[in-house]
């Protein structure tokens, strides 16, 4: 790998190799995961960084309790180092935690927080785009299936190790080209990796995304799990002859965007995937139709069968998405009153209900305090009476959510005990307006300019899914609201906020049972897992206060993986 840095190892790693394994213990005997295993609920492992293949985030453990959470204490801590965003939910099997932040992999031993083995693998030197700062060493999780660890570099490469030793066993050539620096490239546009693949039956999911990077159209990648060789491509954005490919006009859908930037979920009786997508590429809409095109693909919601590889609908949430409201966030698979759901609040500040056969609208009801871009949705699910969008140079306009979104890329979740759905909900404003899109190496800057101004809430809340109505909100959180969501069977829903306050809460109710202030921002959703008849909530902490957040109380730092336990 070009730019790679190869260190010395306690393990034999070949030189040419652009890695680095450091072990300390052996696990030995450990069980693989199997394709049974992939398609349960989580309980004592939490095998998939949603916790499921539905997106739930839930677990059904329940020795700690809404009774017993304020027993909760520090069982360990492990520093993990690294100056990048901790945005990754680890995942638990035999005993074993795993997770990567900053270029590297760790394997964690479970009960104690001694680090078992690590893997460091450097991008290129001149890995770059538009925006590097948001990705550098920022990645989203890591996938279990078999034997192996499956980790997505921000060039683009698969790589799979093994979980006992944490030694390669195999390394895909990139999937797509990486997004190169403007200084050492004519051409910077490309892709940049940070999100995590997914395991399901016999194949490893990739999301790949070049929205914000430049602007290329995204893609849901399948690879084999034994050899990494490509199984299908599916294209977010229609291709021309495709449903859809008339929405986006000229050779605008050739940089669209549209890319997946947050793992999806899969249905394991239909074996459809789902994910949502980014925002349009530019933000700037005046060259793909000004607002007024659909640009199907982007800011949508897409199923792909992952049998044939192909998509099998799109349904698009925000039409010609001009305010960068890319509905990237989880689509969970549930069983409302009744019927399967696919459920997804995201950055509008409306939380959208689809048929999961055919995409088909079945709703969207605000959840956000005050929405303005639009006054609503239709029976057609299209939003009625769109904000008149401003011309490039003219003042900016106040629209409420802010392009940070009513949520964001931090994770919610569901309980099916309580029905309930826990957002990481923000609820402000912002200043926004366009401008020409200028082009550097090829790659598209924004072409919008934005403010945040003072105001708004940051709320922990609570929204019942059948009802269609909040159910309870966190009046008590001064700290912002959290880095995401983990419910569980024992009517808790566990979160840490961006002041680095960790919180466990009833979950009927909302009531705050348990806080312990961890001194670092949360920008990661915890887990939790049981070893040895114990039960352990864990999670990563660390880095520095989010866009728009000015008056934040804690400076950047490290992070850490931190585990709780009665």
């Amino acid at each position: 790998m070009e730019g790679a840095h190869t260190r010395l190892s306690v393990i034999s790693v070949a030189a040419a190799l652009p890695l680095v394994v450091m072990a300390t213990t052996g696990t030995a005997g450990a069980v693989e995961v199997r394709d049974t295993d992939l398609v349960q609920q989580a309980g004592e492992e939490w095998l998939h960084v949603n916790g499921d293949v539905w997106g739930r985030r839930y677990s059904t453990l329940a020795q700690i309790n809404a009774d017993n959470a304020g027993e909760l204490k520090m069982a360990w801590l492990f520093s993990t180092g690294g100056d990048t965003f901790h945005q990754a939910t680890p995942v638990v099997h035999e005993g074993i935690i795993f997770f990567p932040q900053s270029y590297k992999v760790f394997a964690i031993d479970a009960r104690t927080g001694h680090r078992l083995w690590k893997h460091e693998q450097y991008p290129p030197e001149d890995l770059g785009g538009d925006n590097p700062d948001l990705f550098h060493g920022t990645h989203r999780g890591v996938a279990l299936y078999g034997n192996n660890v499956y980790h997505l570099t921000q060039d683009n490469k698969i790589v799979a190790l093994d979980q006992k030793t944490g030694m390669l066993v195999f390394e895909t050539p990139r999937l797509r080209d990486y997004a190169k620096a403007y200084d050492k490239a004519e051409d910077a546009n490309g892709y940049w990796s940070t999100v995590a693949p997914m395991a399901i039956p016999g194949k490893i999911i990739v999301p790949m995304n070049a929205t914000d990077t430049g602007g290329l159209p995204g893609f849901v990648i399948a690879v084999d799990p034994g050899s990494g060789d490509v199984l299908w491509e599916a294209n977010m954005i229609p291709k021309p002859g495709e449903p859809g490919a008339d929405t986006w006009p000229g050779n605008s859908a050739d940089y669209g965007g549209g890319g997946p930037w947050i793992t999806g979920t899969w249905d394991p009786e239909t074996h459809i995937y789902y994910t949502g997508t980014a925002n349009a590429m530019p933000w700037n809409p005046y060259g793909r139709g000004d607002g007024t095109m659909e640009n199907t693909g982007a800011a949508s919601v897409v199923a792909v069968d992952t049998d044939a590889g192909k998509v099998v609908w799109r349904y698009t949430v925000v039409p010609g998405d001009p305010f960068d409201y890319d509905t990237m966030t989880v689509p969970m698979i549930l069983t409302v009153n009744g019927k399967k759901t696919i459920v997804q609040p995201n950055k509008t500040g409306f939380m959208h209900y689809l048929d999961p056969a055919s995409g088909k609208f079945l709703g969207a009801v605000p959840f956000a305090d005050k929405i303005t871009w639009a006054e609503s949705y239709g029976a057609d699910g299209r939003p009625i009476n769109q904000v008149p969008l401003p011309k490039e140079g003219e003042p900016q306009i106040e629209i409420w959510p802010s392009l940070l979104g009513a949520v964001n890329l931090y994770p919610y979740a569901y309980n099916p005990d309580t029905g309930l759905v826990y957002l990481p909900s923000r609820h402000k404003s912002m200043l926004y307006g366009f401008e020409k899109v200028q082009y550097r190496a090829k790659a598209a800057n924004f072409g919008a300019v934005f403010e945040f101004p003072e105001g708004g809430n940051e709320i922990n809340m609570a929204f019942d899914v059948a009802a269609r109505k909040e159910a309870w909100r966190d009046q008590k959180a001064k700290d912002g609201f959290s880095g995401g969501m983990l419910t569980t069977a024992g009517n808790l829903v566990f979160y840490g906020t961006q002041g680095g306050i960790f919180q466990a809460v009833d979950a009927t109710t909302g009531e705050i049972l348990y806080t312990f202030n961890i001194g670092a921002t949360f920008k990661a959703a915890p887990m939790t897992y049981m070893i040895d008849g114990k039960q352990y909530v864990a999670g990563l902490a660390g880095h520095e206060p989010g866009l728009g957040n000015n008056d934040h109380p804690l400076e950047a730092n490290g992070g850490y993986l931190y585990a709780f336990a009665r």
